[in-house]
């Protein structure tokens, strides 16, 4: 008879905030947007805010700073590729 191994559950560790922290990074991509949409505030300033809404209430996600760097570069991310995309799409309605 054949011999095959087991796989393991869990091959490795999540290694990028994105994947350690999906719900914060998945917050940001949605901050990010919303401020494209118009918000009346600065890029920074509803980054901020719509961080510190989402941990309100949660004292122990308030001061991580991994958690709150995930949820900047998925914003950051965001706006970079909403940018690429529009500047794509006008490219190609005039080139």
């Amino acid at each position: 008879m054949r011999h095959i191994p087991a796989r393991p559950e869990q091959t490795s560790l999540p290694n990028t905030l994105t994947e350690r922290f999906p719900l914060f990074a998945f917050a940001g991509r949605n901050a990010a947007e919303l401020w494209l949409i118009g918000a009346p505030l600065s890029m920074a300033d509803f980054r901020d805010l719509r961080f510190r809404n989402l941990v309100a209430g949660d004292n122990s996600f308030a001061g991580d700073a991994a958690r709150r760097e995930a949820f900047n570069d998925a914003f950051a991310r965001q706006i970079a590729v909403s940018i690429a995309r529009q500047s794509r799409s006008e490219v190609a309605r005039h080139g």
